[in-house]
């Protein structure tokens, strides 16, 4: 085969190549115009079919004579279900036409128009940079994703959020500002492996959880895997007791002596443990209202589930401690206060006699249980708070709730005073 007929096949392989390209772009474009002309249709169906299936439950359930639990029907435009144009916009960078074309396209929209226009039209997502919640750096449109509370996150920090979810139950669900991320709102900014790995994680949504006793092993034990007071390993084939957490049994369990030292330090200090998953917890700070890292909520006085007793809301000794702790962190507050001008002051060389060291103290103290008063008052106030308003605090602090130390600044609660990082005060609280 001469030199020239080589070239016009290799020429020929390359123009099919392309041809071929160019029909996928074209059938991939006409899917993506498809979803989004019959995005609000589609949202119809699936709204409807769970609102039957809701309907069936609630049949199931009366026919049964159990009282219908409370459950919310879809709304027509919930966040999760709306195939909204920036959503469809980012599938359409990311899969279809690229970042050029999007771009192109912005560049031939662009014509004169008058002011009336202009303020009506809809901004172009595809021009726009975004700021990421958790790393400020700032973003493609198309690299972040939008979660329920309107906060967006860069691929990295939300691939992070779910990898720490995984391995910190405090972080499960992955949440920010309170309200949860479900995986399938954020699924085209995650890769497979991670979906598919957290998906699997059940671990931190069950009760009472089982880990395999053998120190060597701790693996977690699934409900199915448990009969009776038994739960059987599929890492070991170990068998670990439900009750006491060590090997199964039969009869009572045993005495378990390093346990029990465990509890007697608990109750001398004080301690408390969780009705849930049965840790041994410590107040640091706050109210009788444990939130345990496992969800669960209780009175630290009692143990009991949390507003199912009549305990005392706050400790005096632990509310007085935690206004001193606040107030010790703002000394400004306690600038000493100027003696008044016209105050009679000691004549030279003549030493007051001790009655008179006492006509004029240092009124600092006062002034301190002025403002110790004021923070209890705000403290009761706000023992049960959302945490919705913060201040940016400059300087170096460690953070209330993970304890990691900040150099540079932390967030303060405006309302109850609580000092966190900006993991802990969005994913955490």
């Amino acid at each position: 085969m001469s030199d020239e007929s080589l070239a016009f096949q290799l020429q020929k392989q390359e123009l099919e190549s392309i041809s071929l390209l160019r029909t996928n772009d074209r059938m991939a474009r006409s899917i993506a115009f498809a979803v989004q002309a019959d995005g609000q249709l589609l949202m119809e169906t699936v709204s409807q079919e769970e609102i039957a299936t809701r309907d069936h439950c609630i049949a199931r359930q009366l026919t049964d004579g159990v009282a219908p639990s409370n459950m919310d029907y879809p709304g027509g435009d919930t966040e999760a279900q709306s195939f909204d144009n920036e959503l469809l916009e980012k599938l359409r960078v990311l899969y279809v036409s690229g970042l050029e074309d999007a771009q192109q396209d912005l560049a031939d929209g662009e014509q004169a128009e008058s002011s009336t226009w202009a303020a009506g039209r809809a901004i172009n997502p595809s021009s726009i940079n975004r700021h990421c919640e958790a790393c400020r750096e700032e973003v493609k449109f198309f690299e972040v994703a939008r979660v329920p509370c309107r906060h967006e996150y860069c691929r990295a920090c939300l691939e992070d959020l779910f990898k720490a979810s995984m391995t910190d139950e405090s972080l499960f669900p992955p949440r920010c500002c309170r309200q949860p991320i479900t995986i399938a709102s954020v699924r085209i900014f995650l890769k497979s492996e991670l979906v598919r790995d957290f998906e699997k994680k059940i671990e931190f949504e069950t009760p009472n959880r089982t880990y395999c006793h053998l120190s060597n092993c701790s693996a977690f034990i699934d409900a199915r895997n448990i009969h009776g007071e038994g739960a059987t390993c599929l890492e070991c084939a170990s068998t670990t007791c439900t009750t006491c957490k060590a090997a199964a049994h039969e009869g009572d369990c045993p005495n378990d002596t390093l346990l029990q030292q465990v509890l007697d330090t608990a109750r001398e200090n004080g301690w408390q443990r969780c009705y849930s998953c049965w840790r041994v917890v410590e107040l640091d700070h706050g109210c009788n209202h444990m939130t345990c890292r496992c969800g669960a909520q209780f009175c630290y006085a009692c143990g009991q589930r949390w507003k199912s007793c009549t305990c005392e809301q706050w400790d005096e000794h632990r509310l007085l401690a935690r206004a001193n702790q606040i107030l010790d962190r703002e000394p400004e507050r306690l600038a000493p206060i100027p003696a008044p001008i016209d105050a009679p002051q000691p004549l030279a060389g003549h030493t007051p006699p001790p009655q008179d060291i006492q006509l004029y103290p240092n009124p600092t103290q006062a002034a301190r249980d002025i403002l110790v008063a004021e923070t209890i008052q705000n403290l009761r106030a706000n023992h049960e708070c959302d945490h919705s308003r913060w201040r940016w605090v400059q300087g170096p602090h460690r953070c209330e709730e993970c304890y990691y130390f900040l150099r540079e600044y932390i967030f303060e609660c405006r309302l109850c005073r609580l000092q966190a990082c900006n993991r802990c005060r969005r994913n955490r609280l």
